[in-house]
């Protein structure tokens, strides 16, 4: 057999291989919504209660200051909150509308993406110049005491 075969050969075998591989992979892999499966769904998180007298939360007892999470079940990008009076609490998305990266806590005023500089107001508004128009994604939010609660 010449070289050239051979190696056309081999190509093939392991294509063939690894094309039925890749759909035996995918063939197991199963939608926690199909029916069939016989597992329970998970149902996706609506809303999430936080203590403000939570050591991370304790800032959001003082007007005019701001808090950001990690990741959360509730919202995996985390969350950006600002306490804008005694009586309300906002509540973002730290995804950024532009580019996905995880936004900053609010400093003066604005909440800056470390990615490319964009910047937004305690009310989720883009500030004009920056590369994206689009506002934060907000979140209503209920204060009972010390628990604030956060409803998608």
């Amino acid at each position: 057999m010449q070289r050239r075969n051979f190696i056309k050969q081999i190509c093939k075998a392991s294509l063939v291989c690894a094309a039925s591989a890749s759909i035996a992979t995918l063939q197991s892999c199963s939608d926690s919504n199909d029916s069939d499966s016989g597992a329970n769904p998970t149902l996706p998180i609506t809303e999430i209660s936080i203590d403000l007298n939570d050591s991370i939360y304790t800032p959001l007892k003082t007007v005019g200051r701001s808090v950001v999470t990690g990741s959360l079940n509730f919202d995996s990008s985390g969350l950006l909150l600002f306490r804008e009076s005694n009586e309300k609490l906002r509540a973002y998305s730290r995804r950024c509308p532009h580019a996905g990266t995880s936004i900053n806590a609010f400093v003066n005023g604005a909440a800056t993406c470390p990615n490319h500089g964009a910047k937004f107001n305690t009310d989720g508004s883009s500030v004009s110049g920056g590369p994206t128009n689009a506002p934060l994604n907000q979140y209503s939010v209920d204060i009972n005491g010390s628990i604030a609660t956060i409803y998608k």
